[in-house]
């Protein structure tokens, strides 16, 4: 049985190189134009942003939450989602058909874009060079690329480099992380992590992190900064870049909450929030 996964975004290590962004379109072989500053190709499977106004951070990771339970799953009409044992929430480009009509009956109304409950992802549009018509795309945690070596999938291009970016948190290391996702393999700076979601969920618990956000197969986390969950639409700046409260961005506004954060129990809290997680993913994935 495979074990589920997650990627770790630790907020304030990321510098937005965008090191994982462009791995990501090489990996997956994404439109090479670049549409322009305020605009990412309709493949575009993760963006980093700013959580301030200003383009000053802290950098977020906007891409797919991989949800225990995802909605955009169940209401595909041509089943081109599914959610992996791994946890990822995987597309298939091929059965993918925007705007058709199913044996069913069913048409296509973009259910998936109209249903996810964190904004933004999956985007339809065209954009990788294999499908030159309209698909829906979003981050798949490279299934099929990474993971156990029993399931990996030709069909998705040759394997990921076995050398790693970070170290591992299994102890013994679970056959998963034997690839990591580009994203994870790429940083530089070592934002993010790969590893089982009760390893991730573990290492938030126990390091002294100030805020946490997610309850799927991504989770970000920070020691500096109240973090807002990422839902805002990543194709649209002006909704990205007013993601948190001015006021709790401002460095004298941080001097007064961060303390009394601490002292009305912020880490019970974020214990509180994970194990509330836990329950959704055990009850989405039961």
């Amino acid at each position: 049985m495979a074990n589920v996964m997650a990627v770790f975004q630790d907020v304030d290590k990321c510098i937005r190189c965008n090191g994982c962004t462009i791995g990501c379109k090489r990996t997956w072989k994404m439109m090479s134009l670049n549409p322009g500053v305020h605009r990412v190709a309709p493949d575009d499977r993760m963006v980093i942003n700013s959580q301030k106004r200003l383009d000053m951070g802290p950098f977020i990771r906007f891409s797919c939450w991989h949800c225990p339970d995802p909605p955009c799953v169940k209401r595909c009409p041509f089943t081109a989602l599914a959610k992996q044992p791994n946890g990822a929430v995987s597309i298939d480009p091929v059965k993918c058909t925007p705007g058709a009509t199913n044996r069913a009956g069913v048409r296509c109304t973009r259910q998936c874009v109209a249903d996810c409950p964190h904004g933004g992802y999956p985007r339809v549009g065209v954009g990788n060079e294999t499908h030159p018509t309209a698909k829906a795309w979003k981050c798949t945690l490279c299934h099929g690329r990474a993971g156990a070596t029993a399931q990996l999938n030709p069909a998705y291009g040759n394997p990921l480099p076995t050398t790693r970016n970070h170290t591992r948190l299994s102890s013994p290391p679970v056959p998963e992380t034997d690839h990591e996702p580009t994203c994870v393999y790429t940083c530089p700076a070592k934002a993010m992590m790969w590893d089982t979601r009760a390893n991730i969920r573990e290492w938030i618990r126990t390091r002294g992190y100030l805020s946490f956000q997610g309850n799927g197969s991504v989770m970000w986390a920070s020691k500096n900064y109240v973090l807002a969950a990422p839902r805002a639409n990543p194709l649209d700046q002006r909704r990205v870049g007013s993601l948190m409260s001015t006021v709790l961005t401002q460095s004298v506004a941080q001097a007064a909450v961060v303390p009394a954060l601490v002292a009305g129990g912020v880490f019970s809290v974020i214990a509180r929030r994970i194990k509330l997680a836990e329950e959704a993913a055990t009850e989405g994935e039961g």
